[in-house]
């Protein structure tokens, strides 16, 4: 922030949304053919195939600036496969640090409420915002032992650029209506070093996020609680003994397990 302030050049990764590893796809489970999804409409696409959600990097809720998709675009790639008859089942592709905490109240019911199975695979890291979704499926798998897992928790970041606008020759002035007493009054505070109204705030959000876990994991996770409710961080082994994974996998066992389960709800 203070480098594009001051004018300096910052480097940074294109991301867009029309990079294949953010693009959804399908997969037929007995030949593990790979075919793009282009919004459903593929006709090529063989029935009782599984579709595919990639999330990577950090999620947020809305797309972002250079097309790369939000929970809403996820979302709604999730409710065209499980509306398409030739999709069986699903798997959430996972390799993401994290991300906005309000991207969890738009894919999570989605995800609890699919009506064909939907499995996690997780391909490097899965922390703090995907373990709200991947927590939401039938069941999670990891791709090695050197993959984590974790961080089931929440924080913020408020920036002070007080002192460097000072230093730069310019005050500020905050004006507020009388009537305004309360607005911003939480940042404000936290300015001032007073943080008490933020906390309260991220408790409420990290019991909902605690709270998700437990229920959605089951009695595995939820004897191990005191184990991962602060934060904490777990290779895969680890996370798999926590009960917040179901084992280790390859891609190509969980697509087929995946379309086993879909076969199996259909008999």
């Amino acid at each position: 922030m203070l480098s594009i302030l001051k004018g300096n050049p910052v480097s940074f990764i294109v991301r867009t949304g029309n990079q294949m590893v953010e693009q959804p796809f399908a997969i037929e489970p007995k030949t593990m053919r790979r075919f793009e999804w282009r919004n459903g409409s593929n006709p090529n696409i063989p029935e009782n195939s599984v579709g595919v959600i990639p999330i990577s990097g950090p999620v947020t809720k809305y797309n972002g600036d250079c097309g790369e998709p939000g929970a809403i675009q996820r979302n709604s790639w999730l409710l065209q496969m499980q509306s398409r008859d030739n999709i069986g089942s699903v798997v959430m592709l996972l390799d993401t640090p994290g991300g906005e905490a309000r991207a969890a109240t738009t894919l999570a019911p989605t995800i609890t409420t699919f009506k064909k199975p939907i499995l996690s695979y997780i391909d490097g890291i899965n922390a703090s915002l995907g373990m709200w979704l991947s927590s939401g499926t039938n069941e999670v798998y990891l791709s090695s032992k050197m993959d984590e897992m974790g961080s089931i928790g929440t924080y913020c970041t408020i920036p002070d650029f007080t002192g460097w606008f000072e230093k730069e020759g310019i005050k500020l002035h905050e004006i507020y209506a009388p009537q305004s007493a309360d607005k911003n009054k939480d940042y404000r505070d936290a300015i001032k070093g007073d943080y008490t109204a933020v906390e309260k705030d991220l408790k409420i959000l990290t019991e909902e996020f605690i709270g998700f876990v437990k229920n959605q994991r089951g009695d595995k996770a939820a004897a191990s609680i005191k184990e991962w409710n602060t934060g904490k961080m777990f290779y895969a082994e680890d996370a798999v003994k926590l009960g917040l994974a179901d084992g280790i996998r390859s891609f190509e066992q969980v697509v087929s397990k995946a379309a086993w389960l879909a076969l199996r709800k259909k008999n």
